[in-house]
């Protein structure tokens, strides 16, 4: 859930599965709803820099301060809702980590960056095929491995093949 101000999301969609529930709405309003510890896991995926001037421009780094008060409540109600064993993933990109980390860490203790290497992307000045992702472990969390994720495929390097339709531009493949 995040909050897209873009698209109209004037109330609440609620999807049932099983075993969790999906919202889709305004992050801020929806997540004010839930309960104290009560969620198992967040994993979310902000806009990358977009979208965050005050005046419609491309945006800068200094433009990201504007949204402090915004990522402030945000990751507080993160806390609130986790679960202490829940662990929680921050996508964000090499443009925004600087702003993002000293927040997240203050707030929720980041304990790793993990950094998920796309295998393709666009850009010309090199290509962007990764992107980083701010981990909090819930307390007794185990997660092994490495914090490089290569075995996972973005939707540019083929994963539409085996989670179906590309139906959003920034789209994560199910896995």
């Amino acid at each position: 859930m995040y909050r897209y101000p873009s698209y109209n999301l004037s109330t609440t969609d609620l999807r049932e599965f099983p075993g969790g529930t999906l919202f889709n709405g305004d992050c801020l309003d929806v997540i004010k709803t839930l309960p104290a510890a009560s969620v198992d896991c967040i994993i979310t995926d902000p806009p990358y820099f977009l979208g965050m001037t005050h005046n419609g421009q491309k945006g800068n780094f200094r433009d990201l301060s504007i949204c402090r008060p915004f990522y402030r409540d945000l990751f507080h109600e993160y806390r609130r809702v986790a679960k202490p064993e829940a662990c929680i993933y921050f996508f964000c990109d090499w443009r925004g980590y600087a702003f993002y980390y000293p927040l997240f860490d203050e707030i929720l203790k980041a304990h790793n960056m993990l950094v998920w290497d796309k295998l393709s992307g666009p850009g010309n000045h090199y290509a962007f095929i990764h992107e980083l992702v701010l981990f909090h472990a819930g307390k007794g969390a185990n997660i092994g491995g490495t914090n490089i994720i290569s075995d996972i495929k973005s939707f540019t390097s083929g994963a539409k093949s085996t989670d179906g339709a590309k139906v959003h531009p920034t789209q994560k493949p199910v896995a």
